[in-house]
């Protein structure tokens, strides 16, 4: 190897540190001041030694002060039941919407799937107004189907499904036409055992982006006993005097369902990212 090319491979080495590190420091800092009382929090902050990167000494006061506090729990787990419910209806949903798009040959077909296409470009803060006179006028504010309903059905979920149900060959479905079997057997035999891979990662997407939710739920959620963990974390900080020791605990403590359901089913999802291509 010459010369250029270890000074090269140094160079790389050195840029994908940096973007680790620039990606990754916030996240140690933010566990590393969980387990500090909130005098040691900023202490360390202008250095660079060991006591920078680890709590010497530690505590558990701060998870202890975040579980006991009146609303966090239950606001966790109303992220929760929102992120399960939603992600496993929007999978159900897409793929009955899915299926007609990649299987089944009608007029319209494509300008249906083009204007889907359209709708993921809009952003929220376009939609959020008429979203919030839906849902008044609906008399579903401070409720759980309020949180739901707007977002159930994705075309981002729809999108995907749809391309990976174009690759699968037509063979199969006709297989099992000639055996009697209609929409609900193809379904069931030819598409959802080839497409479970998107499946996971329609429903692993979905879940994250509704544990991540913040702006819809401050807009129409009210009740501090029905709000989600997001926005009940910032509802708790007190401008007066802040806990910055408890809020790391918390916010800790509201990422560890999300990162723990994503190690468990992250090889799913690079399977469903691969098959349809998605970036």
């Amino acid at each position: 190897m010459t010369s250029t090319a270890r000074s090269s491979q140094l160079a790389l080495r050195i840029v994908k540190a940096l973007v680790v590190l620039v990606f990754l420091g916030p996240i140690l800092l933010a566990l590393v001041s969980a387990f500090r009382p909130n005098g040691e929090i900023f202490k360390y902050s202008g250095t660079l030694n060991l006591h920078t990167f680890l709590p010497i000494p530690g505590t558990l006061g701060n998870f202890s002060a975040a579980a006991h506090e009146p609303q966090f729990i239950r606001q966790v787990l109303n992220t929760l039941l929102l992120a399960l419910v939603q992600s496993s209806l929007t999978v159900v949903l897409a793929l009955l919407a899915a299926f007609p798009l990649a299987r089944m040959t009608f007029r319209g077909r494509g300008v249906i799937f083009y204007l889907l296409i359209a709708t993921m470009f809009i952003p929220f803060e376009a939609l959020a107004v008429p979203l919030f006179l839906i849902v008044k006028e609906l008399g579903q504010l401070n409720s759980f189907w309020g949180l739901l309903l707007p977002w159930v059905a994705g075309p981002v979920a729809v999108f995907i499904l749809r391309q990976a149900m174009a690759d699968i060959p037509r063979s199969l479905d006709e297989a099992v036409m000639v055996d009697g079997g209609g929409v609900p057997r193809i379904l069931r035999h030819a598409i959802i055992p080839n497409v479970w891979p998107a499946m996971v990662t329609v429903w692993l997407t979905t879940f994250i982006y509704v544990w991540d939710s913040f702006l819809w739920p401050l807009i129409i959620m009210s009740d501090p006993r029905r709000q989600l963990a997001q926005v009940g974390i910032v509802n708790l900080i007190n401008p007066n005097e802040i806990d910055y020791g408890t809020l790391f605990a918390m916010s800790l403590l509201a990422a560890g369902p999300v990162v723990l359901i994503f190690l468990l089913l992250q090889r799913f999802y690079q399977q469903g990212v691969t098959a349809t291509g998605l970036k």
